[in-house]
């Protein structure tokens, strides 16, 4: 009987984001249907241990338990609600470890990954990840789910179970792998760069456009505006946006031009500067080829990647996005030159 009270408890951290949950399902088009994988744990959950033997307390458990509740049930440490959940998915893994060994456990973490998948901003991240649209990354999360279940039933038919030892050691070289393909980006700081845009930035001419009425839905809680400049024989587009209090508003510029069909041909850290830095994104529609600069900036400091954002953000507090663009017609160093030269002139107004 106290083991159930136990397990029980381990979902106290989930349910305390419940509200967070709720409302990334109702307003965030990305997350709208993550709530299937919670409903797809309950089955591949009793199915993973149906039968299955209680064995002894294995407190080698505690290891994952005691570093997972603090990013649980502390997300005003850290500020970000997906990690918070993804961590008490983490506990609840934990606490079935500690309560009926790490053969039961190794039994339902396929289980626990299909948790894992109704994590909000999973789909992004996915979609970061294997750079693809987020319909396609939503597919892949979905054939992720059938895989798991195809793992339970390994697992069940063949008796198969790997050592604690290896399992964490695979994981902990995987999850390395990941973070290393993003750690420069994430944890790089720049000087804070929030340009004013006047009706002449140097020799070229701009002018204010009307955002459209789906760019002001989907930055309900934010400021957007976007400019035109003309001149050398080029036109720059720029979109600045003095972001609100819902982080869902925000996405990477590579992931919505592949939300819009554009085929991204590479994606990059530029340093301008030792203390700034932009993503430059080549991307391509049909014919029709450009060239993106973005960055992120608040008062204190800029970075270039989405994630370094992500990283920063908290409610309350004074965040923009920046994305300038251009056409390429044949020279892609062309364009790029001609960029930086734009920014130079945004920095000499600045200075004004």
């Amino acid at each position: 009987m106290s083991r159930i009270i136990f397990l029980v408890m381990a979902f106290i951290p989930l349910s305390l984001h419940s509200p967070y949950l709720m409302q990334a399902w109702k307003s965030s088009r990305l997350d709208h249907y993550d709530w299937i994988f919670f409903l797809l744990f309950l089955p591949a959950a009793f199915w993973a241990v149906r039968g299955e033997k209680t064995y002894k307390y294995d407190f080698y458990a505690l290891f994952l338990l005691v570093p997972a509740l603090l990013p649980a049930v502390m997300t005003s440490l850290h500020h970000i609600n997906a990690l918070g959940v993804a961590a008490s998915v983490c506990v609840i893994f934990a606490v079935v470890w500690l309560l009926y060994s790490w053969k039961i456990a190794y039994r339902i973490f396929p289980a626990a990954v299909i948790l894992l998948l109704g994590t909000p901003s999973s789909s992004y991240l996915l979609s970061l990840l294997l750079m693809c649209p987020v319909f396609l990354a939503w597919t892949v999360k979905i054939l992720l789910a059938v895989l798991c279940f195809f793992w339970i039933w390994c697992n069940r038919h063949f008796d198969l179970r790997m050592n604690r030892g290896s399992f964490f050691f695979s994981a902990a070289v995987f999850c390395s792998c990941l973070l290393l393909l993003h750690t420069r980006e994430i944890y790089f700081e720049g000087r804070s760069f929030i340009p004013e845009f006047s009706g002449r930035i140097g020799e070229y001419w701009g002018r204010k456009i009307q955002p459209d009425e789906n760019t002001k839905r989907f930055f309900a809680t934010s400021m957007v505006q976007q400019f035109r400049y003309t001149g050398s024989n080029t036109d720059i587009s720029v979109l600045a946006v003095k972001c609100g209090n819902d982080i869902h508003e925000i996405h990477p510029a590579s992931h919505c031009l592949r939300t819009g069909m554009w085929t991204v041909l590479s994606e990059e850290i530029l340093y301008l500067h030792s203390n700034f830095a932009v993503t430059e994104i080549d991307a391509k529609k049909g014919n029709y080829r450009i060239l993106v600069w973005v960055w992120y900036s608040s008062p204190q400091f800029s970075t270039p990647g989405f994630l370094g954002f992500r990283r920063h953000f908290q409610v309350g507090k004074q965040y923009y996005t920046y994305q300038i663009s251009i056409p390429v017609s044949k020279d892609a160093e062309q364009s790029r030159t001609q960029l930086w030269n734009f920014v130079q002139l945004l920095k000499k107004e600045k200075k004004k």
